[in-house]
């Protein structure tokens, strides 16, 4: 799998950008502020449809334009594909082939890529919602019914809360009726969610191993969920629903579920986001990415395309090595940097961009 041609126009910095990149790996250099990390962030949005950065579509037009047009050209096993993404006076539309879909979310399970940037260290540090986030994409893009499990919870929580919310006189019978239809989704986004902790848990083991407890401690993610634990998933969550009906007509809002639950990282005693370092934490970050990579390839088959947006400059030349022992092999790598000089000589590249300054880029091998 890999990009062969990405088309811009009007986005972000970008009026027009249209390359050819390198099927194996391709370096993007460029000073801060050049639009280098926009480049990453359109082939992101051809992938899963969205912003890394959770920017809204309007935000990402050009200044003084009326919309933009983010347009790839992909070689999978399965052949080519042309998938485009245009947004124009507030309408999104998405091409695949020429052909036109019906939902935006269609595009999801395409493309593979994993993306490697300054803002993953909110995984660690950051809000829950921002760890839900991480493994609902990973999910969604691997089983199609996870995504539908999911639209559905969230729309059915949405409608909940509006009613808590708004309703003065509280019908029972139709808050059991919401929670009957959370159960059986709510519960298979549990199920899914525990075990894809697992099978990040066995990467971590894997890696943590392989750089050594001085490059970072050994750690372990552990689910934190408010469902009380029972035999099983839906049981325990019907359960919990019940117990905590009152407390959820006191304070007018859902307060069962995974719409709350969260992961954290620690070593059985410490949390990294506690007690690890910055460098830690960056570490922990970019080994969640790596296990991301690796699910993709032992649940689809496929080796993702790798975005790399200057992230490893915050370690040493030894641990950058180090770290980049761990990258798997055979795909394709896209990645930015502000400088040459200060990636390892171990990184060679096929081909090389050069933004000389905002929106403008030119090929210097």
């Amino acid at each position: 799998m890999h990009l062969e041609e990405l088309d811009l126009r009007n986005f972000r910095s970008w009026e027009t950008f249209d390359v050819h990149f390198s099927s194996t790996s391709s370096l993007i250099l460029g000073s801060n502020g050049t639009g280098k990390s926009n480049i990453l962030e359109a082939i992101c949005l051809l992938a899963t449809s969205r912003s890394f950065r959770n920017a809204l579509d309007q935000k990402m037009v050009q200044w003084g334009k009326d919309g933009y047009l983010v347009k790839g050209i992909f070689f999978l096993e399965s052949g080519r594909q042309d998938i485009a993404i245009e947004y124009s006076g507030g309408n999104k539309t998405l091409l695949i082939n020429g052909v036109q879909e019906r939902r935006i979310s269609s595009i999801i399970g395409i493309v593979y890529c994993v993306l490697f940037s300054f803002e993953d260290i909110y995984l660690i540090v950051g809000s829950p919602s921002v760890r839900r986030s991480f493994l609902d994409l990973i999910l969604c893009s691997v089983d199609s019914l996870y995504l539908r499990n999911l639209r559905t919870y969230v729309n059915v929580i949405r409608q909940k809360n509006r009613y808590l919310k708004e309703t003065f006189e509280i019908d029972q019978n139709l808050l059991s009726a919401w929670n009957e239809q959370l159960i059986p989704t709510g519960a298979y986004l549990i199920q899914k969610r525990t075990s894809l902790i697992d099978f990040i848990n066995s990467y971590v083991e894997y890696a943590v191993n392989s750089l050594g407890e001085k490059l970072i401690f050994p750690f372990r993610l552990s689910y934190r969920t408010n469902v009380t634990p029972g035999d099983d998933h839906e049981g325990a969550l019907r359960r919990t629903l019940e117990e905590k009906m009152e407390k959820e007509l006191q304070f007018k809002t859902s307060l069962v579920g995974p719409h709350r639950d969260d992961f954290r990282y620690s070593d059985g005693k410490y949390e990294i986001r506690h007690f690890g370092s910055v460098g830690e934490a960056r570490l922990a970050s970019i080994l969640l990415k790596l296990a991301q990579g690796e699910f993709y390839r032992e649940t689809r088959g496929v080796v993702p395309i790798l975005l790399i947006d200057d992230i490893l400059l915050e370690l040493d030349m030894e641990n950058m090595e180090k770290v980049l022992s761990l990258f798997m092999a055979g795909g394709q790598r896209i990645i930015t940097t502000t400088e040459r000089r200060k990636l390892p000589e171990i990184f060679s590249f096929d081909q090389v961009f050069k933004v000389e300054k905002r929106g403008e880029a030119s090929a210097l091998q």
